[in-house]
């Protein structure tokens, strides 16, 4: 069964898939669009890569800007103040996580889960629903699972209230960002500032969607009640760079362990449920990258140590050169990570994130809802999502802000990286310079880990997921599902349209 193209996720992706004896046993993800920004940026100057990146993606609005930004700051050893790294948090917490979150939990995935979808392919699950009692109801207002999944279609209460709150966080972010997507306001070392009681504002305008935000968040945990155990656990594996700096920040790679521990949310390396590293300098150069079979030729290896001396692999990103075999084909590579020399493929996002924060903070909680790992699957990737909204909300709530706004030198450097968090998970940019020229720009998404080739997370979900669809001919409704848990955001980085194998048009 091949399904493309798929709907509700950003860019052309597509599925094959097998099912035997009523479970799937094969799935080939493919991205049929070139990823190639990194051309765009090699020979340009240092300075306008931020404008250049982050025009990559309008889904992840600052996501491609901030990362490029701190790897310029690194580069440069130009790095920001207290207040700064205050203002840039909490823009970033409200649109590219909160916004997102919201948008994909109910506008991308609810329907899913809506009435019309499963009352169609799973009647016995519709059955179940019109015959429970929500756990959450006197919170959120639902008095039957099926009252829930009647509001999760378009038009339905619960599907108006995620547009109204998702609306409210872009407009709140952007009292920050200035514009929305690609913020103005950011800068190497500094931020544009025009109010300086922005973060009380906010503060304000959060407080009056809070009761909003928080039904939402009680509509996913009644799901992750009433789907428990329905969906294939993909394993306690996981990674994560970290998210929302302190004010440790000083964009030194040298310093880099230090200060990346100490975000909100702090960088980790996890297999079977042990975290392995959170040293950030580790985890990226633990970072592999293959072409196997794809549209992309091989590269030369250039370099050879990080700043600090230790060994860059061929496959690494600091080595890795985009460069085309093939105008068609599968622009999908594969992504590794790499710990004591064993490889494998981790899942990012939030559930990586909360369980990051698990390990290394204690049980996060928020709406008075105390965070456990169950499960990586559907359902709790999907809880996960609006959990980390209301921890962020939090968050922001209870930041006391810092009013110093400046910028500070230190020692740039050749070989610099920009590692932050996406929603979707670890997103990280790699430079190679030489007085103020890029000339190497490499791009690792955390869909390029979640989708990777070769038995990446989406597809090792797949595999193996019983059908739960009760009708004569599936549709793919568990593998959509599957899909749009991990939150795809395949158009990062789409630059060239082909026709017949002949370039057409650059933009």
């Amino acid at each position: 069964m091949k399904i493309e193209p798929i709907t509700r996720v950003e860019g052309h992706l597509g599925i094959e898939t097998k099912i035997e004896n009523g479970y799937y046993t094969f799935a080939k993800v493919k991205i049929t669009m070139f990823r190639g920004f990194e051309l765009l940026l090699k020979n340009k100057k240092l300075n306008l890569a931020p404008n250049i990146a982050g025009k990559i993606c309008g889904v992840c609005g600052a996501t491609h800007t901030l990362v490029s930004i701190e790897a310029l700051e690194m580069a440069s050893g130009i790095y920001p103040s207290s207040g700064v790294i205050d203002l840039r948090n909490v823009a970033y917490a409200l649109a590219d996580i909160m916004y997102n979150n919201v948008t994909v939990a109910f506008i991308f995935e609810g329907i899913d889960f809506s009435s019309p979808i499963v009352a169609s392919f799973t009647p016995s699950q519709f059955e179940k629903a019109l015959n429970t009692y929500s756990i959450y109801r006197d919170i959120h207002g639902y008095t039957k699972v099926s009252d829930i999944m009647d509001n999760l279609y378009y038009k339905g209460e619960i599907y108006k209230t995620a547009l109204k709150i998702s609306t409210k966080l872009r407009d709140l972010a952007t009292l920050i960002w200035l514009r929305y997507p690609q913020p103005l306001s950011l800068k190497v070392g500094g931020i544009e500032i025009r109010d300086k009681d922005v973060i009380t504002k906010i503060k304000q305008g959060l407080k009056e969607i809070e009761k909003d935000i928080e039904k939402l968040f009680y509509v996913t945990a009644e799901l992750r009640e009433f789907y428990k155990n329905i969906y294939k656990d993909l394993g306690a594996n996981f990674i994560t760079y970290g998210l929302l700096d302190s004010h440790d920040y000083n964009a030194n790679y040298e310093d880099m362990n230090n200060w990346g521990i100490k975000r909100f949310i702090p960088p980790a390396l996890i297999r079977k449920g042990e975290l392995l590293s959170r040293n950030l300098i580790d985890i990226l150069l633990g970072v592999r990258v293959y072409t196997e079979g794809t549209a992309y030729d091989n590269w030369e290896q250039t370099v050879s140590e990080d700043p600090l001396g230790n060994k860059v692999d061929l496959h690494h990103p600091w080595n890795k050169e985009t460069k085309l075999k093939q105008l068609s084909g599968n622009y999908l590579f594969t992504v590794k990570q790499v710990f004591s020399s064993e490889e494998f493929m981790p899942t990012t996002g939030d559930i990586a994130r909360l369980y990051s924060y698990r390990l290394q903070r204690g049980k996060p909680k928020a709406f008075n809802y105390e965070w456990d790992y169950i499960a990586n699957d559907v359902v709790e990737r999907l809880f996960a999502r609006m959990f980390t909204v209301g921890l962020l909300y939090d968050y922001i709530m209870n930041l006391e802000e810092s009013k110093e706004i400046n910028q500070y030198k230190g020692k740039g450097t050749n070989l610099a990286v920009g590692a932050h968090d996406a929603p979707r998970g670890g997103n990280a940019h790699w430079i190679l310079q030489k007085d103020g020229i890029i000339s190497r720009y490499q791009i690792i998404t955390p869909t390029d880990r979640n989708f990777s080739s070769n038995g990446g997370p989406v597809e090792e979900s797949i595999i193996g997921q019983k059908v739960t669809e009760e009708v004569e001919k599936v549709s793919g409704l568990d593998a959509l599902r599957i899909i749009r848990s991990f939150d795809p955001c395949s158009a990062c980085a789409v630059h060239i349209i082909t026709k017949d194998h002949i370039l057409e048009k650059l933009l």
